[in-house]
């Protein structure tokens, strides 16, 4: 008896510890205007390279929330492990320059603003790359007063 309980209790610690611990997860909804007139774009298409995700806005310029990965971001963790993830965003538009968004934070639920312009042929792709949390930078400053 006492050998099947061992080996019960064997075989549920080996499968468990096989079974791949939950990716944590954020909400995220972008809002698309036109950086003219601050109209709401309906009908962008999104792109999440990552995930292969492909979204598009509504009627008021948002897509639905995006529950993406958090993908832990250690590019900078030799100085101040950052407590978020990163993630990408295309975002296309007829009539508009493709907008690239590089290290969008994710690690919480949040609204994310992205202005398109139209095309005039001068740039190819808008790029942003978003800034860190402003508390990692706040405490990264601090730790190297």
């Amino acid at each position: 008896m006492f050998k099947k309980i061992f080996a019960i209790i064997l075989l549920s610690a080996l499968f468990s510890a096989c079974v791949p611990s939950p990716v944590p997860t954020s909400g995220i909804t972008l809002r698309v205007f036109d950086g003219m007139s601050g109209r709401p774009l309906p009908g962008a298409r999104v792109v999440v390279p990552e995930t292969g995700g492909e979204f598009f806005t509504d009627r008021s310029g948002c897509t639905e929330g995006m529950l993406l990965p958090v993908v832990h971001d250690s590019e900078y963790d030799r100085l101040l492990k950052s407590p978020s993830g990163r993630i990408t965003f295309i975002v296309y538009a007829d009539g508009y320059t493709p907008y690239l968004l590089l290290y969008a934070r994710t690690g919480e639920d949040r609204a994310i603003d992205v202005n398109l312009f139209p095309d005039d042929g001068t740039l190819p792709v808008f790029t942003v790359i978003e800034a860190p949390s402003p508390e990692w930078a706040r405490e990264l400053v601090e730790r190297y007063k």
